[in-house]
């Protein structure tokens, strides 16, 4: 009849403990949601500054490990594949910086910018309430973005919103693996900033804002 010997599993635990003592911790790999900036734009800007105020993301996806969902109901984490920092001020540097290339505004500040009210008087708000990768189906992993904008105007004593929309979109992945998780959302949040910024361009201007006027193409001369 085999005895157990409570002191020699503890010593056993101990021995094992004591081997991982000095081993390495292993780091995460660590990414950046890197959209394709727009060229610089050469169309007629507006006069105003845009603000790019407060970026939220919804508590299920606001760290920074990488989040998949595998059926209708379990999303799973992996945090040796992360963001290199929080993906709400990561986004609010990335959308600040297209904006500001593609227009229509005459420059964008970064979050936390302190512009006033009176030289940045539009100030954009983001709410992504959706980034993970689908791999419900193997075959056809994809990303999936979807972000809430709001414009607000503080040119008046009452703030009012100029525009609200939400955008999503979901790009199918040629392979489900972190890298290509990575670059499935700068190619959604490339294409979501597209049509942002499609929808700021049509809005009217604030009132006393005259239209600007088109860039004059750079003068050519005939051959004498």
């Amino acid at each position: 009849m085999s005895t157990h010997h409570p002191a020699a599993a503890l010593c056993a635990t101990l021995i094992l403990a004591a081997c991982s003592i000095g081993k390495p911790v292993p780091q995460p790999t660590t990414y950046i949601i890197g959209p394709t900036l727009p060229a610089s734009s050469t169309a007629a800007r507006r006069a105003d500054m845009l603000r790019m105020g407060n970026v939220r993301v919804t508590a299920a996806f606001a760290g920074n490990a990488l989040v998949y969902r595998v059926d209708d109901v379990r999303y799973v984490s992996d945090p040796y594949q992360a963001f290199i920092t929080d993906p709400a001020s990561m986004l609010g540097n990335e959308i600040a910086d297209w904006l500001d290339r593609a227009g229509p505004f005459k420059a964008v500040a970064q979050p936390g910018s302190t512009q006033s009210a009176k030289s940045a008087p539009c100030v954009l708000e983001a709410t992504v309430t959706e980034l993970y990768g689908d791999t419900r189906r193997s075959d056809s992993p994809s990303a999936v973005m979807t972000v809430q904008f709001a414009l607000m105007d503080t040119s008046s004593p009452r703030t009012l919103i100029a525009y609200q929309r939400t955008i999503s979109r979901r790009v199918a992945l040629e392979q489900a693996t972190p890298g290509a998780l990575v670059r499935g959302y700068g190619q959604a949040l490339s294409e979501i900033l597209s049509q942002l910024g499609s929808d700021l361009a049509s809005l009217p201007l604030p009132a006393g804002q005259a239209a600007p006027e088109a860039q004059a193409p750079p003068a050519t001369f005939a051959p004498s």
